[in-house]
């Protein structure tokens, strides 16, 4: 069993840059306790054709355009949003209202993650703005997680050197 990647309790909108693996183990570990998932994507998706729709389950939309974003985020009433963003068409002129919206799900009772492998304008606002921004470095023994500036190191029970921390 491995340990939890990081808690994020209900009510929050967090920015999450991490590397595909790490987000894979965050959504497994919400889906080990519960049930009630959505998980919003554009036209390509780096995590989700990792996952076994047989064995695994939540509900999937998505957005190919920013209007169709503020859609799903009006409707949503999931216990937890994942929002894997790799650029949404007509972003740059709504990205405060996009915002705004997560904030108002995550305010309503939900759990909204904004998560991307990478940092844009787009991310960047959300992420200085957002309730907590985790940051997530992968070594070989694990991952470090830099949490609203907390850092942390999550294993896989690999054996590490200095040179994983440092190098």
């Amino acid at each position: 069993m491995h340990s939890k990647a990081i808690e994020i309790p209900v009510g929050t909108l967090a920015a999450v840059i991490a590397p595909s693996d790490f987000a894979i183990r965050l959504i497994l570990d919400y889906l080990e306790y519960h049930d009630n998932m959505l998980y919003v994507c554009g036209d390509y998706s780096v995590i989700l054709p990792k996952f076994n729709r047989k064995r695994i389950n939540f509900h999937v939309r998505r957005a190919f355009t920013s209007y169709q974003l503020l859609e799903i985020l009006e409707d949503a009433e999931h216990d937890m949003l994942f929002i894997e963003h790799e650029g949404f068409e007509g972003s740059d002129g709504l990205v405060e209202a996009i915002f705004l919206a997560m904030r108002e799900v995550a305010r309503n009772g939900s759990i909204v993650i904004l998560y991307s492998t990478r940092m844009d304008g787009f991310v960047d606002f959300v992420a200085r703005n957002a309730d907590r921004f985790v940051l997530v470095r992968k070594v070989n023994g694990g991952f470090i997680v830099q949490d609203s500036g907390a850092e942390l190191f999550v294993g896989n029970g690999k054996n590490m050197s200095l040179g994983d921390f440092y190098g």
